[in-house]
């Protein structure tokens, strides 16, 4: 069965339920199966950049915010 042809035969198969817990039960189930932590849909390379630039930042090599902030500020903001 083709992805659309599932699809289909899911809404008909919740288009005929009459009652509303029903619903509201597939629907809490659906909600959960499609949040999606972020972290999880990234790469291993995206994951590996992310990690190398927390420990760069945890050593101190990052520019604090606040530092970022005052340089542009006379220039964007």
């Amino acid at each position: 069965m083709s992805t659309t042809e599932l699809k289909y035969s899911l809404f008909r198969a919740i288009d005929s339920i009459n009652d509303s817990k029903t619903l509201k039960d597939i629907y809490s189930f659906i909600s959960k199966k499609t949040k999606t932590d972020f972290w999880e849909s990234l790469t291993k390379a995206q994951k590996d950049e992310i990690e190398k630039a927390l420990k760069e930042l945890d050593s101190g090599a990052g520019i604090p915010h606040e530092k970022v902030m005052a340089k542009y500020k006379g220039k964007y903001v």
